[in-house]
């Protein structure tokens, strides 16, 4: 195959759908990031969209975990599958931390993949070929075939080079264009999906659109997650950079929406809750870190609460069934002993 480097040739055009498109998801983006002005980057609220981001890029690359199941993992010695949402967010902050100076976006690369990756080559460029949607090992069945790995590194320096440039594309363009150009190349033996729209969303820091990450994106690719592969596929073949970029900022633009409501109803019902347990007779600063600690890790076992509140098991045990008949708690085991808790109304919003 013939990859070329960016920015595409023919330059992609600016019709006045695509004008229309990128103000919407700019505008979005804005109401997103004064949002998260107000928020410390320590907040729960950064903390608990990270993991869903997480666990829906995941999903996308066909590594299914419930986000209950993950909280429920958490409590205990973790799980491969719990491990892999928490790689995934210490990717992303290690990308954040990183993209003070992007003279070197290979670096960043590299470093989220080690990240993401166990075992061997991690953040290594692959040394051998792969196809993307074979079946077997029939490489008539494959979907896509990337470059060749001999030339990974000079297409990933052609990459670095345009990151690294002043080009006079919209940030949202030049994140569709990165994210896609980086699938293209395909440059890891394995995890590049996940790689590819970390990069997206650090492009939005980096050109700060955001000040935190968050935002959803990987929730929208995954409710259109055959249009998303089939536009990556295409693109090479077709040269359609105009549609893959439409697709690719109409998913952003949905997706600041969506995560701009799902931080609404998460405050209304902290708001709620807050009151709910300030107003009983039960109220202390043992059951407002308690609560804390619920939008931190809404799934509970008793251990877990002395451990991380460093109270005795009579308190807890207290506290636990006085917001079990408030039902802000529900246990999920049925059983006497092992029990787990979890805050089903903010479950049941950060699930829907």
């Amino acid at each position: 195959m013939n990859l070329q480097p960016l920015p595409p040739e023919p330059k992609p055009r600016l019709d006045s759908e695509m004008v229309n498109i990128i103000s919407e998801a700019d505008k979005q983006l804005n109401y997103l990031d004064g949002v998260f002005s107000v928020l410390p980057e320590t907040h729960y609220i950064p903390a608990v969209l990270t993991i869903i981001e997480s666990i829906n890029s995941n999903k996308i690359d066909d590594e299914e975990i419930s986000l209950r199941d993950f909280f429920k993992d958490c409590i205990g010695d973790g799980s491969e599958k719990a491990n892999k949402v928490l790689n995934y967010t210490t990717a992303l902050h290690v990308g954040k931390k990183l993209i003070k100076n992007v003279s070197s976006s290979s670096h960043i690369i590299r470093s989220v993949h080690k990240e993401l990756k166990t075992g061997t080559d991690r953040g290594e460029y692959r040394k051998m070929p792969i196809w993307v949607g074979q079946q077997k090992d029939n490489l008539v069945d494959a979907r896509y075939i990337p470059p060749p790995h001999d030339e990974i590194h000079a297409l990933m320096n052609d990459l670095e080079n345009y990151v690294a440039s002043d080009i006079s594309y919209p940030v949202v363009v030049n994140a569709a264009l990165i994210h896609a150009q980086f699938e293209m190349i395909h440059p890891f033996s394995e995890r590049n999906g996940l790689v590819g729209r970390i990069l997206s969303v650090l492009h939005l820091l980096w050109k700060k659109k955001l000040n935190l990450p968050g935002l959803q994106i990987s929730s929208q690719l995954l409710k259109n997650k055959l249009e998303y592969f089939d536009h990556l596929e295409n693109l090479e073949r077709t040269k359609n950079w105009e549609a893959w970029i439409k697709f690719f900022i109409r998913a952003v633009s949905s997706a600041t929406q969506s995560t701009l409501e799902l931080i609404k109803r998460i405050v209304a019902l902290e708001e709620r809750d807050y009151q709910r347990i300030i107003n009983k007779e039960f109220a202390s600063s043992f059951s407002l870190r308690l609560f804390e600690l619920l939008l931190r890790q809404p799934a509970l076992t008793i251990p877990f609460i002395t451990k991380e509140l460093g109270s005795n098991k009579q308190t807890a045990n207290i506290l636990i069934k006085k917001l079990l008949d408030e039902n802000i708690l529900e246990e999920t085991t049925g059983k006497q002993r092992n029990r787990i808790f979890v805050y089903k109304d903010y479950l049941n919003i950060l699930e829907a």
